[in-house]
């Protein structure tokens, strides 16, 4: 058998395929690992990975190497403690404030729902991710922003995340690319952040216009930094997450017709999605010092890589870890949206993600409405199959519609 290290090569690479075989047997037989590919210390095991996001003392974001998202510039990922809490703050105040949820975005997104809906043909063959997954994020993002013209530069976006922890391999042409993309994107947002320095308005940019840390106003540089991460997270990762699971459903049409007869079942299907199939399959964060990781020392200053897609496949934490259930998260699907997770794909501790609630509010509306409306959803190619690392989802979901 090959070992781990060399197949991770492979995994690296974003080859298409089922990952799960190579999770379980890092977790199994190398738990912790060198790799010289990704230049760090990859961690496979549920307990390992959650105590190294738990960490605060021994790890911290990694700022230099392969694979670091420092291409953003200083954005949240890179800070702690005070600091990190205070300008989350800022963030969750448009994507995680519950009565906007609840009443403006609720009705924004059901609304947007339907109109792509309405614009997709029945019968004839659609790619669903391109009409559906993929614009509702970017538009949504966009709206919050107050930035429209946004939604047109989804494959800057593209470009721009392909070149920071997804370039796991440190390729110069795909750096070079990415720091062009963003080039695009500081000509893009620069005049709107002009505009909201003087009229401010409610949107996410007039929030860091108006924001102060320490008694200074927060700086161009880093609105325009932390303006670009929303606009790459806020598209990717609720895109791929139900177009990953979306493939399920339509390979399963049993599945689809239990949901649509159950709704109930709905959350927790789009929890077990995070599980199964998650968009992002590993994070970095780095030694602050000495730190041990079960039984392997790590220097101070390595780097290390979180398999949270390896680790929601431990069968130490969860039973039949290889086999999609929709009825998993029955009793304790809200949480899985919630710093209480034990699906470690929105991460965990401090650095869980703020954008969860906003991406349920996404995934629930718009799984709602394809439920509602389409009887069965058949392919009209081979499905496809997941690739992509660190990122990782389909590219396409060809299919026909089908109504009642």
């Amino acid at each position: 058998m090959t070992s781990v290290d060399t197949q991770f090569e492979d995994v690296l690479s974003g080859s298409p395929g089922d990952l799960g075989p190579f999770y379980r047997q890092a977790r199994e037989e190398s738990p912790v690992f060198w790799s010289e590919a990704a230049e760090g210390w990859i961690v496979s095991r549920y307990s390992d990975v959650k105590s190294v996001l738990a960490d605060r003392e021994s790890f911290g974001p990694l700022l230099e190497g392969k694979g670091t998202t420092s291409i953003y510039g200083r954005v949240v990922l890179h800070m702690d403690g005070i600091e990190h809490r205070r300008k989350d703050a800022f963030i969750a105040k448009h994507i995680r404030n519950r009565k906007l949820l609840s009443d403006s975005q609720e009705h924004y997104i059901r609304t947007l729902c339907k109109e792509l809906v309405d614009e997709l043909p029945l019968g004839d063959p659609i790619d669903l991710k391109s009409g559906f997954t993929t614009p509702i994020p970017l538009i949504v993002t966009a709206w919050i922003m107050d930035m429209e013209e946004a939604t047109g530069f989804r494959t800057t976006y593209d470009r721009m995340v392909a070149a920071s922890s997804s370039n796991q391999s440190g390729d110069p042409d795909i750096l070079r690319d990415g720091l062009e993309a963003i080039e695009e994107l500081h000509e893009l947002i620069t005049p709107r952040l002009m505009e909201r320095r003087s009229e401010p308005g409610e949107d996410y940019i007039s929030t860091l216009c108006k924001g102060e840390y320490e008694g200074a106003p927060i700086s161009d540089t880093e609105i325009l930094s932390s303006s670009m991460f929303l606009l790459a997270a806020g598209a990717e990762t609720t895109d791929r997450a139900l177009a990953n699971l979306l493939r399920i459903l339509i390979s399963e049409p049993e599945l689809w017709i239990e949901l649509q007869t159950n709704r109930d079942l709905l959350l927790p299907a789009l929890a077990e999605g995070l599980r199964f199939c998650p968009p992002v399959h590993a994070i970095n964060r780095a030694t602050k010092k000495d730190a041990s990781i079960g039984n392997q020392e790590i220097p101070a200053g390595s780097k290390v890589l979180l398999l949270l897609a390896a680790a929601n496949r431990d069968p130490g934490m969860f039973d039949e870890p290889d086999r999609f259930s929709l009825d998993r998260f029955s009793e304790n699907a809200e949480a899985q949206f919630s710093a209480n997770n034990t699906v470690l794909s929105f991460s965990h501790d401090t650095h869980f993600c703020t954008g969860s609630l906003l991406a349920k509010l996404e995934m629930t509306e718009g799984m709602n409405l394809l439920l509602d409306t389409y009887s069965r959803i058949k392919w009209t190619e081979d499905p496809p199959e997941e690739e992509g690392y660190i990122l990782r989802g389909v590219r396409s979901l060809p299919v026909k519609l089908q109504t009642n």
